[in-house]
């Protein structure tokens, strides 16, 4: 996928999109809150990948979706 991908205005406006985005706002608090817990250094570094990855997938509406870290 390019590193430029953005949603189109009717992509950000289909019900698919809003549920989707709603599923991974809900699974983004879900893993933060994992990351505060009792975490091996291997399970806290897969979490924060994990959280990296779905704000990147959040932001793909944005105007300037998130780049590098």
């Amino acid at each position: 996928m390019p590193s430029d991908y953005r949603l189109t205005d009717g992509d950000k406006a289909s019900s698919t999109w809003i549920r989707l985005k709603a599923y991974l706002e809900t699974r983004l608090a879900d893993a933060r809150i994992r990351n505060d817990g009792a975490l091996t250094e291997t399970q806290t570094a897969a979490v924060r990948g994990e959280i990296k990855t779905l704000k990147h997938m959040i932001a793909l509406d944005a105007v300037r979706p998130m780049t590098g870290d």
